[in-house]
């Protein structure tokens, strides 16, 4: 309890602002899909898995900004951390570009299909669906901006 009372160094605040954001998108994702609308099903390939690991990484290196070490083990400690703030964004990028990809030729039909299938698609379930998907991309963009900010800020307290 001390050490959560303590000043944390910007980087462990920018890391859980990366998680809650990862974890926002993932919640907004799991909705989306699973509601009713143009992508209800539509699962987009190791989306979950990606996402989850990036917020476990950012947890572990929270963590570790919280061990005290010293000489060796501090160098390890601190190389780990390092490795995975840069794992991070790769992780979240991939997230964004397969949900993009995924994504992008349902979202050109919803919103620019010709004006005599217009009506068709654009239902208040396919526009949800749609709005859901553009703040999942959103969240996922921002997720991974924080994280990238994060990875240039200190974890670990000043000895």
């Amino acid at each position: 309890m001390n050490s959560v009372k303590r000043k944390q160094p910007a980087g462990v605040w920018a890391a859980l602002l990366a998680a809650i954001l990862a974890l926002v998108s993932v919640i907004v994702y799991q909705v989306n899909i699973s509601s009713a609308g143009y992508f209800q099903n539509a699962a987009v390939t190791n989306q979950i898995l990606y996402s989850v690991l990036a917020i476990i990484m950012l947890v572990v290196v929270v963590v570790l900004a919280q061990v005290k070490a010293a000489g060796a083990a501090g160098t390890v400690v601190e190389l780990i951390s390092g490795l995975l703030q840069i794992a991070v964004p790769v992780l979240l990028t991939l997230c964004l570009v397969n949900l993009i990809a995924a994504r992008a030729e349902g979202l050109g039909f919803i919103y620019f299909s010709n004006a005599d299938v217009l009506l068709e698609v654009q239902t208040p379930a396919n526009l949800s669906s749609a709005t859901g998907t553009i703040a999942n991309m959103v969240l996922l963009g921002v997720a991974v901006l924080v994280s990238m900010v994060a990875a240039f800020f200190r974890t670990a307290r000043k000895a």
